[in-house]
């Protein structure tokens, strides 16, 4: 039971929360529920097209409107998932996707039923009870974005996996080194290993990261997707630490730090390199380990 309960409060998988894989999803949910609604014909749609002989053009039509209407609101959700996401105070367990998708299929539901209702009265049809109405709809939008949703997660979940195994037989035929510092994206995929003294210092740029390296004594940067909290949870048991807000450091090379005007700046022997910044929140803990106390 406790295994149970601990994994409802783990992060869900990054896949789910990319940016791609959430468009992918919307579009994905709309053409499922649109082929959904032509064939069941939920909400008490049924009646419209028996008593009233509407044509299936208008029904298609129709069904296509009602799709748009509960599409933007899972879309707005969506949206707001991401943004919530990304911000690294925020972490999207899966108690609190289950909560949110929930969410959506009351949100749904509500919208069907409100709009069934007033399509109802306008047709003076028979059922227009707001709790069956409401019931039915909640079935209905269970199967519209549950299926698809379903689907969608083990479509992602296969690629991840596949990705992984692929990454892990890249490196299996590889070389290892004790000397190398790999960095991963935000999916696990490695996409550079460089040598410790080689690895300068790594830059935050939004969800992005830089990394700034030599090569033949040659500086060059690489641009990663991964937020520079991940990265730094990455190389935690590295001598790259996090001395900033939006910078790492290899503090291997740190040649020399020095105070102006009350902030504190570290600088590498490296041409071309700029002075890397030490904000108060990360001050002490770099302080600590560039100057260790007997």
């Amino acid at each position: 039971m406790f295994e149970y309960t601990s994994i409802l409060f783990k992060k869900t998988p990054r896949y789910l929360l990319e940016k791609r894989n959430l468009i992918i999803m919307v579009l994905f949910v709309s053409i499922f529920a649109i082929i959904f609604i032509n064939i069941y014909k939920p909400f008490g749609s049924g009646q419209w097209v028996d008593q009233q002989g509407i044509t299936s053009t208008k029904y298609l039509l129709w069904s296509i409107l009602l799709v748009c209407i509960g599409m933007t609101v899972v879309a707005i959700s969506r949206i707001i998932m991401y943004h919530y996401s990304r911000n690294p105070e925020h972490s999207v367990t899966y108690l609190k996707y289950a909560i949110w998708v929930f969410i959506e299929l009351l949100l749904l539901s509500g919208a069907f039923t409100l709009l069934a209702l007033i399509v109802g009265n306008q047709l003076n049809l028979t059922n227009s009870d707001p709790l069956e109405i409401y019931k039915n709809a909640m079935q209905n939008t269970f199967f519209i974005i549950g299926i698809p949703y379903f689907i969608c997660i083990l479509t992602f979940s296969y690629q991840e996996r596949s990705a992984k195994l692929k990454e892990l037989m890249n490196e299996n035929i590889g070389f290892k080194s004790s000397n190398l510092i790999s960095i991963r994206d935000y999916r696990g995929v490695l996409q550079l290993s460089v040598a410790k003294e080689n690895l300068l210092y790594i830059e935050s740029a939004d969800n992005y990261i830089c990394v700034w390296y030599k090569k033949n004594d040659i500086l060059k940067k690489q641009l990663l997707h991964i937020t520079m909290k991940e990265m730094s949870e990455q190389l935690a048991d590295s001598n790259i630490v996090r001395c900033h807000r939006s910078y790492m450091i290899n503090l291997d090379l740190v040649k020399v730090m020095r105070r102006d005007k009350g902030n504190l700046f570290l600088e590498l022997e490296e041409p071309g390199v700029r002075e890397i910044p030490i904000s108060k929140t990360y001050g002490e803990a770099v302080l600590r380990r560039l100057v260790p106390i007997s």
